[in-house]
Protein backbone atom coordinates (compact mmCIF):
# COMPACT_ATOMS: atom_id res chain seq x y z
CA UNK A 1 0.00 0.00 0.00
CA UNK A 2 2.61 2.71 0.86
CA UNK A 3 4.97 1.84 -1.75
CA UNK A 4 1.90 2.37 -4.61
CA UNK A 5 1.25 5.75 -3.00
CA UNK A 6 4.46 6.91 -3.49
CA UNK A 7 5.12 5.65 -6.99
CA UNK A 8 1.56 7.59 -7.96
CA UNK A 9 3.03 10.37 -6.50
CA UNK A 10 5.89 10.56 -8.76
CA UNK A 11 4.07 9.87 -11.81
CA UNK A 12 1.49 12.35 -11.15
CA UNK A 13 4.77 14.93 -11.66
CA UNK A 14 5.65 13.55 -15.15
CA UNK A 15 3.89 14.01 -18.50
CA UNK A 16 1.41 12.05 -20.01
CA UNK A 17 4.13 10.65 -22.60
CA UNK A 18 6.52 10.05 -19.73
CA UNK A 19 3.77 8.49 -17.40
CA UNK A 20 3.06 5.80 -20.44
CA UNK A 21 6.61 5.14 -20.74
CA UNK A 22 6.60 4.17 -16.94
CA UNK A 23 3.68 2.45 -17.44
CA UNK A 24 4.77 0.35 -19.55
CA UNK A 25 8.75 -0.09 -18.32
CA UNK A 26 6.71 -1.19 -14.95
CA UNK A 27 4.39 -3.59 -17.03
CA UNK A 28 7.51 -5.34 -18.81
CA UNK A 29 9.61 -5.52 -14.87
CA UNK A 30 6.96 -7.33 -13.81
CA UNK A 31 6.66 -9.52 -16.80
CA UNK A 32 9.85 -10.52 -16.86
CA UNK A 33 10.62 -11.10 -13.23
CA UNK A 34 7.09 -13.00 -13.49
CA UNK A 35 8.52 -15.22 -16.58
CA UNK A 36 11.99 -15.49 -14.48
CA UNK A 37 10.25 -17.51 -11.58
CA UNK A 38 8.07 -19.64 -13.89
CA UNK A 39 11.69 -20.80 -15.40
CA UNK A 40 13.57 -21.80 -12.52
CA UNK A 41 13.91 -25.51 -12.04
CA UNK A 42 12.39 -27.72 -8.99
CA UNK A 43 15.78 -28.81 -6.75
CA UNK A 44 17.18 -32.02 -8.10
CA UNK A 45 16.27 -34.58 -5.51
CA UNK A 46 19.00 -36.80 -3.47
CA UNK A 47 19.24 -39.73 -5.68
CA UNK A 48 19.90 -37.27 -9.04
CA UNK A 49 22.73 -35.56 -6.69
CA UNK A 50 24.41 -39.44 -5.97
CA UNK A 51 26.21 -40.16 -8.52
CA UNK A 52 27.63 -43.83 -7.08
CA UNK A 53 26.68 -46.22 -4.55
CA UNK A 54 28.98 -49.12 -3.86
CA UNK A 55 29.43 -51.85 -1.44
CA UNK A 56 32.26 -52.93 1.07
CA UNK A 57 32.54 -55.31 4.01
CA UNK A 58 34.33 -54.94 7.54
CA UNK A 59 36.08 -57.69 9.72
CA UNK A 60 38.41 -58.30 11.83
CA UNK A 61 38.66 -54.55 11.70
CA UNK A 62 39.81 -54.48 8.09
CA UNK A 63 37.72 -52.82 5.20
CA UNK A 64 37.15 -55.38 2.53
CA UNK A 65 36.65 -54.15 -1.13
CA UNK A 66 34.82 -56.27 -4.10
CA UNK A 67 35.61 -58.81 -4.74
CA UNK A 68 34.89 -59.35 -1.33
CA UNK A 69 35.69 -62.04 0.54
CA UNK A 70 35.00 -63.32 4.23
CA UNK A 71 36.38 -65.59 6.57
CA UNK A 72 33.29 -67.98 8.03
CA UNK A 73 34.91 -67.61 11.79
CA UNK A 74 34.07 -63.97 12.61
CA UNK A 75 30.76 -61.99 11.88
CA UNK A 76 30.55 -59.44 9.12
CA UNK A 77 29.00 -56.30 8.29
CA UNK A 78 28.14 -54.76 4.69
CA UNK A 79 28.49 -51.42 4.10
CA UNK A 80 26.55 -48.96 1.86
CA UNK A 81 28.59 -46.34 0.78
CA UNK A 82 27.08 -43.35 -1.28
CA UNK A 83 29.02 -40.67 -3.55
CA UNK A 84 28.49 -37.72 -2.69
CA UNK A 85 28.58 -38.78 1.15
CA UNK A 86 26.60 -35.88 2.85
CA UNK A 87 23.54 -37.66 1.58
CA UNK A 88 24.02 -40.95 3.00
CA UNK A 89 21.34 -40.18 5.57
CA UNK A 90 18.65 -38.44 3.46
CA UNK A 91 18.29 -42.19 1.33
CA UNK A 92 16.79 -45.57 2.23
CA UNK A 93 18.70 -48.36 1.58
CA UNK A 94 17.62 -51.96 1.08
CA UNK A 95 19.31 -55.32 0.92
CA UNK A 96 17.93 -57.86 -1.69
CA UNK A 97 19.02 -61.89 -1.93
CA UNK A 98 17.47 -62.34 -5.49
CA UNK A 99 14.39 -60.48 -5.39
CA UNK A 100 13.86 -61.56 -1.73
CA UNK A 101 14.50 -58.21 0.33
CA UNK A 102 16.12 -59.50 3.42
CA UNK A 103 16.47 -55.97 5.51
CA UNK A 104 16.73 -52.53 5.39
CA UNK A 105 19.50 -49.85 6.40
CA UNK A 106 22.80 -48.34 5.75
CA UNK A 107 24.72 -51.72 7.18
CA UNK A 108 23.63 -55.28 6.81
CA UNK A 109 25.47 -57.74 9.52
CA UNK A 110 26.18 -61.55 8.25
CA UNK A 111 26.23 -63.47 11.53
CA UNK A 112 28.37 -66.67 11.67
CA UNK A 113 25.37 -68.72 11.50
CA UNK A 114 24.26 -67.75 7.73
CA UNK A 115 28.04 -68.89 6.94
CA UNK A 116 27.66 -72.12 8.56
CA UNK A 117 26.38 -73.79 5.18
CA UNK A 118 25.93 -73.41 1.78
CA UNK A 119 21.97 -73.41 1.97
CA UNK A 120 21.87 -70.27 4.49
CA UNK A 121 24.84 -68.51 2.72
CA UNK A 122 22.54 -68.68 -0.71
CA UNK A 123 20.04 -67.24 0.68
CA UNK A 124 20.19 -64.86 3.52
CA UNK A 125 23.71 -62.52 2.04
CA UNK A 126 22.64 -60.38 0.08
CA UNK A 127 23.45 -59.89 -3.76
CA UNK A 128 21.64 -56.43 -4.70
CA UNK A 129 21.56 -53.39 -2.69
CA UNK A 130 18.72 -50.55 -3.85
CA UNK A 131 18.26 -47.33 -2.66
CA UNK A 132 16.04 -44.79 -2.72
CA UNK A 133 14.98 -41.03 -2.01
CA UNK A 134 11.90 -39.44 -0.71
CA UNK A 135 10.21 -39.82 -4.14
CA UNK A 136 10.85 -42.63 -5.18
CA UNK A 137 13.44 -42.68 -7.50
CA UNK A 138 16.00 -45.42 -7.07
CA UNK A 139 19.79 -46.61 -7.63
CA UNK A 140 21.29 -49.78 -7.48
CA UNK A 141 24.10 -51.72 -7.50
CA UNK A 142 25.24 -55.40 -7.54
CA UNK A 143 27.88 -57.95 -5.62
CA UNK A 144 29.36 -61.18 -4.56
CA UNK A 145 30.28 -62.46 -0.91
CA UNK A 146 32.50 -65.70 -1.10
CA UNK A 147 32.31 -66.80 2.23
CA UNK A 148 35.92 -68.77 2.72
CA UNK A 149 35.96 -71.70 5.35
CA UNK A 150 39.61 -71.02 6.58
CA UNK A 151 42.34 -73.74 6.92
CA UNK A 152 42.94 -75.62 10.25
CA UNK A 153 45.66 -77.23 11.85
CA UNK A 154 44.89 -79.94 14.30
CA UNK A 155 46.19 -79.38 18.00
CA UNK A 156 48.37 -82.13 18.49
CA UNK A 157 51.80 -82.11 17.03
CA UNK A 158 54.55 -84.00 16.82
CA UNK A 159 57.08 -83.24 19.11
CA UNK A 160 54.71 -82.37 21.84
CA UNK A 161 54.68 -79.08 23.41
CA UNK A 162 57.16 -79.84 26.57
CA UNK A 163 58.92 -82.97 24.87
CA UNK A 164 62.46 -83.84 25.65
CA UNK A 165 64.55 -85.15 22.61
CA UNK A 166 67.49 -86.64 23.03
CA UNK A 167 70.58 -86.32 20.09
CA UNK A 168 73.10 -84.21 19.08
CA UNK A 169 73.61 -81.46 16.38
CA UNK A 170 73.53 -84.48 13.83
CA UNK A 171 70.20 -86.31 15.07
CA UNK A 172 67.28 -85.61 12.69
CA UNK A 173 63.90 -84.73 14.85
CA UNK A 174 60.40 -85.65 13.08
CA UNK A 175 57.88 -82.89 13.43
CA UNK A 176 54.96 -83.87 11.89
CA UNK A 177 51.06 -82.31 12.18
CA UNK A 178 47.97 -82.51 10.19
CA UNK A 179 46.25 -79.20 8.09
CA UNK A 180 43.52 -79.30 6.08
CA UNK A 181 41.32 -77.06 4.42
CA UNK A 182 37.66 -77.36 5.22
CA UNK A 183 36.43 -76.35 1.74
CA UNK A 184 37.99 -79.54 0.28
CA UNK A 185 40.21 -77.06 -1.70
CA UNK A 186 43.72 -78.15 -2.36
CA UNK A 187 46.77 -75.74 -2.62
CA UNK A 188 47.24 -75.52 1.36
CA UNK A 189 50.58 -73.79 2.26
CA UNK A 190 52.39 -75.05 5.31
CA UNK A 191 55.40 -73.41 7.27
CA UNK A 192 57.14 -74.45 9.83
CA UNK A 193 58.50 -71.88 12.06
CA UNK A 194 61.67 -72.86 14.65
CA UNK A 195 63.17 -70.59 16.93
CA UNK A 196 61.42 -67.67 14.96
CA UNK A 197 62.79 -68.78 11.82
CA UNK A 198 60.29 -69.71 8.94
CA UNK A 199 60.59 -72.68 6.61
CA UNK A 200 58.67 -73.17 3.64
CA UNK A 201 57.36 -76.61 3.24
CA UNK A 202 54.49 -76.72 0.81
CA UNK A 203 52.12 -79.15 1.12
CA UNK A 204 54.43 -81.47 3.09
CA UNK A 205 53.14 -81.97 6.68
CA UNK A 206 56.21 -84.43 8.06
CA UNK A 207 59.93 -82.93 8.10
CA UNK A 208 62.89 -84.13 9.58
CA UNK A 209 65.26 -81.15 10.76
CA UNK A 210 68.37 -81.24 12.30
CA UNK A 211 71.18 -79.12 13.76
CA UNK A 212 69.29 -78.27 17.23
CA UNK A 213 72.36 -77.02 19.75
CA UNK A 214 71.15 -78.75 23.56
CA UNK A 215 68.18 -76.64 25.65
CA UNK A 216 64.93 -75.03 25.23
CA UNK A 217 63.80 -74.76 21.72
CA UNK A 218 60.41 -73.74 20.13
CA UNK A 219 58.13 -74.13 17.26
CA UNK A 220 55.10 -73.63 15.78
CA UNK A 221 52.94 -74.23 12.18
CA UNK A 222 51.07 -72.24 10.27
CA UNK A 223 48.73 -72.83 7.14
CA UNK A 224 47.63 -70.36 4.70
CA UNK A 225 45.15 -71.39 2.02
CA UNK A 226 44.79 -69.77 -1.53
CA UNK A 227 42.53 -67.26 -0.42
CA UNK A 228 45.09 -66.29 2.05
CA UNK A 229 42.85 -67.19 5.27
CA UNK A 230 44.93 -68.81 7.61
CA UNK A 231 45.85 -70.72 11.17
CA UNK A 232 48.51 -71.21 12.89
CA UNK A 233 49.36 -73.38 15.98
CA UNK A 234 49.94 -71.92 19.43
CA UNK A 235 54.28 -71.32 19.90
CA UNK A 236 55.26 -74.74 21.61
CA UNK A 237 58.40 -75.63 23.10
CA UNK A 238 60.77 -78.92 23.22
CA UNK A 239 64.32 -79.74 25.03
CA UNK A 240 66.92 -81.32 23.25
CA UNK A 241 69.73 -82.79 25.46
CA UNK A 242 72.57 -84.51 24.28
CA UNK A 243 73.57 -88.27 25.54
CA UNK A 244 76.86 -90.81 24.88
CA UNK A 245 74.52 -92.66 22.56
CA UNK A 246 71.56 -90.65 20.99
CA UNK A 247 68.21 -92.60 22.06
Amino acid sequence: MFTNIVIFNKVSLLSKNNQCLLAISLALAAGALFSACLDVPHAPNDTQKISEVSVFARQFDEAIEEPIKINSNEQAELIAEVTPGKYKNRIKYYWYNGDEILDSGATYTISTTYMASSFLSRNFIPDRLLIKDNEGNTLETTFSVNVNNPPQILAETIPANGDTLYGNSHTPFLFSWQSFDRDGSKGLENVLEIDGVQYKVGELQQVMQSGFSEGRHTFRILVTDSLGDKDSTDKQEFFVFGTPEAK
